[in-house]
């Protein structure tokens, strides 16, 4: 346990269930309010702070925009200062918006993803012709001219795999590239792999990249509670320059946005001024060694939240209740993707990818997505054997047998 949940408020999951359903108040979190932009609320979102990303040099805003974000509140995103674009190799001259397309080429930043071939990011392999075919096909495009980030996207199985001739056409994919003008900087999105023979966690996987590679920056997952080897690759990060993204931060907020007794418990003067999103919003910004957060944002309610939470910063007694409360909510019903159960089975299941499936069903309100990448796994909830090995490597105390039954019955 870090120190900011040490030192505020202890919250048993039991005493959340005490609480109830009375006395809620409708509360809206973020993911529940459906508000419709104006030309007036534009002025109410204020300028994002920037930090530098590492060794690219960029100053890239504190939240991080999206393709995929709703057409309507992009060009309020880049009012308020958003200025890097994930996975913006998605847009061509005709679907770019306009907003971003309209400044000067040298204030927002635009990342192009690259996808392993022949199969997901398990399955798949690095292939540095089509790797460079597909970023200059999508340059060409989209318009734009280049890419200021080339991002390795699901990233390496292992450190060997990193250092392999296979792991490194990547690299020479990117050199060629940027020899030609296409990308500027080197970068990956990197996940855990543990449940591969031979696979390893994504913290040892960055530790080795951070002084070993040519890559300037990672993008991971990271949350309020996380294990302390996140917190100290990215402080490791941040002492060799080495630029981070965090991702996947919002685990059960939409779900306990959707929960009465949440509302009600919130609905408290302890609470007053707080929402569990603002307050994780606060404690991400409050990390000096992180760079920015990508955000799943699809309503203008979520990026005036967001925002104006990133601009504030400061976490209050109030946030750190809120942040404790969601602890609460959590625990026994939201994983936190830290993976230690997927070493303990002996069917090798991809659980934690099956639980940030779940993640985008109940949080992010995406179920197409959340049951199309369900039906791609070689494995599902199903291969579960109910042999109870995974259980006591939860820190969130999920009952993962039980859990696994019901996110089949939600996804299949």
């Amino acid at each position: 346990m870090n120190n900011d949940q040490s030192d505020s408020l202890s919250l048993t999951r039991r005493s959340f269930i005490r609480a109830g359903a009375a006395g809620a108040t409708g509360l809206a979190l973020t993911g529940l309010a459906g508000l419709t932009a104006s030309a007036d609320d534009t002025t109410t979102l204020g300028k994002l702070p920037t930090r530098r990303y590492g060794r690219t040099g960029l100053q890239i805003s504190a939240l991080v925009g999206a393709s995929d974000w709703s057409p309507d509140i992009i060009p309020l995103a880049v009012q308020a200062g958003v200025n890097y674009w994930h996975k913006a190799h998605r847009w061509t001259a005709d679907s770019m918006p306009a907003a971003i397309k309209s400044q000067p080429r040298e204030s927002y930043y635009l990342e192009c993803v690259v996808d392993r071939v022949g199969g997901d990011h398990k399955t798949g392999h690095i292939d540095e012709e089509q790797h460079y075919q597909m970023v200059k096909q999508c340059a060409a495009k989209s318009g734009a001219g280049y890419y200021d980030v080339f991002k390795f996207h699901f990233g390496y199985h292992s450190v060997e795999e990193a250092k392999s001739q296979e792991g490194q056409g990547i690299v020479r994919a990117y050199n060629r590239l940027k020899k030609e003008g296409i990308v500027k900087h080197l970068a990956l999105s990197q996940h855990h792999y543990n449940d591969l023979t031979g696979g390893q966690m994504a913290f040892d996987i960055i530790t080795y990249l951070v002084n070993n590679s040519p890559f300037e920056a990672a993008q991971f997952f990271y949350t309020y509670g996380d294990r302390k080897e996140i917190q100290d690759v990215i402080a490791l990060a941040k002492k060799s320059d080495f630029g981070v993204i965090a991702m996947k931060t919002m685990g059960g907020v939409g779900r306990a946005a959707q929960d009465k007794r949440m509302q009600a418990m919130l609905a408290e003067p302890r609470f007053a001024g707080s929402t569990p999103a603002a307050a994780m919003v606060k404690w991400l910004m409050s990390n000096p060694d992180l760079t920015a957060a990508v955000i799943a944002t699809k309503s203008f309610a979520q990026l005036q939240e967001n925002v104006t939470a990133a601009r504030q910063a400061a976490i209050t007694a109030a946030d750190r209740h809120s942040l404790d409360l969601l602890a609460a909510f959590n625990k026994g019903t939201t994983c936190l993707l830290c993976a230690d159960c997927v070493s303990q089975c002996s069917e090798h299941i991809a659980i934690a990818d099956i639980m940030r499936y779940e993640r985008y069903a109940l949080d992010y309100d995406e179920m197409s997505r959340a049951r199309s990448e369900y039906s791609s796994l070689t494995k599902n909830g199903t291969a579960c054997i109910a042999c109870g090995d995974c259980l006591p490597s939860c820190k969130a105390d999920i009952d993962i047998v039980a859990k696994l039954k019901d996110i089949h019955s939600l996804l299949s």
